[in-house]
């Protein structure tokens, strides 16, 4: 595990001590803070994957201090804790300014690692996001779905490395191809229906699995794939996609998903890719070529 470092916010010593025990076992680094000013002074010094606070009155300070370690900090997780009476209005509050979950007292010691393991992983998940969206990597349909959707920008990336590596180790590849009726038919649904295509899709690959955004396209590029387990995907997707409840019900949705095809293309063999793929494809292999004759002339010129 990484190491990540926590702020316990608590007014009360002896349940900073419980917290800190209950964390501590699961190897996380900890720091302790009795107030909001306390708390400031650490934030200042190191930065936290997480925080554990109580809730503390009076509101607007509470609000002043998650705002500010919000505006800091926007990917760490806050989760608060509390055996006070919270309101709806100040509860909805709460979660309008940055707490991201809400556990009342009484709980197991359980329920708080649970809750931080899924805070952290969460975490991770915008941090990957930010850096990835700051490379212009990812298709801005990836923040909505909290999913690792990669733009036509990074395709060519990925289908050189793939060509490489197929080149280099004797390894297939192959990529599955989705395509989806245009954005005209699907009118005002379109937009939540790729999203919901998409997050679909993303639960029943495996995570090496790209899954890139071509323009009306969705691109699945599989490492260390032969025909067969390719075609074996298209199946089990075509199956789950096709028969959802949610989606056979709504009769625009269901057309579209009718209207919808699968392709496999698996590298070397059966391997021809419909344009504009094609010659992203033929692009490349010419680029290693020229790359792999000028390495050997390079290499003849040196040992004359």
């Amino acid at each position: 595990m990484d190491s990540h470092w926590i702020l316990l916010i608590d007014p009360f010593k002896n349940l900073l001590n419980t917290y800190r025990m209950i964390l501590e076992e699961e190897n996380y680094c900890i720091d302790t803070a009795l107030n909001t000013k306390d708390a400031r002074s650490l934030f200042d010094i190191r930065p936290y994957s997480a925080i554990l606070m109580e809730y503390i009155p009076p509101l607007e300070h509470l609000q002043e201090l998650i705002r500010w370690m919000k505006e800091k900090s926007p990917e760490i997780y806050i989760l608060m804790v509390t055996n006070a009476v919270v309101d709806e209005t100040t509860y909805e509050k709460l979660f309008e300014i940055g707490v991201d979950d809400f556990i009342l007292k009484p709980y197991a010691p359980q329920k708080i690692i649970i809750r931080i393991k899924k805070g952290l992983k969460q975490r991770e998940m915008i941090v990957k996001v930010n850096q990835l969206e700051r490379l212009n990597l990812l298709d801005p349909i990836a923040r909505n779905i909290e999913e690792l959707i990669f733009s036509k920008i990074f395709l060519k990336r990925c289908l050189r490395q793939e060509l490489k590596k197929s080149r280099r180790h004797c390894h297939p590849f192959s990529i599955l191809l989705m395509q989806i009726p245009a954005k005209e038919k699907g009118g005002e649904q379109y937009d939540h229906f790729y999203g919901e295509l998409a997050r679909r899709i993303r639960k029943f690959i495996r995570e090496e699995d790209l899954m890139i955004k071509n323009n009306g396209e969705i691109v699945l590029l599989l490492p260390d794939t032969n025909q067969m387990g390719s075609q074996a995907l298209r199946g089990r997707l075509s199956n789950l996609i096709r028969n959802d409840p949610s989606w056979i019900s709504d009769d625009l949705l269901s057309a579209m998903l009718q209207a919808s095809s699968f392709q496999c293309f698996t590298y070397p063999d059966q391997f021809d890719l419909p344009e504009p793929l094609r010659g992203v494809v033929q692009e490349m292999q010419k680029e290693l070529s020229l790359n792999s004759s000028s390495f050997l002339l390079q290499n003849r010129n040196s040992s004359k």
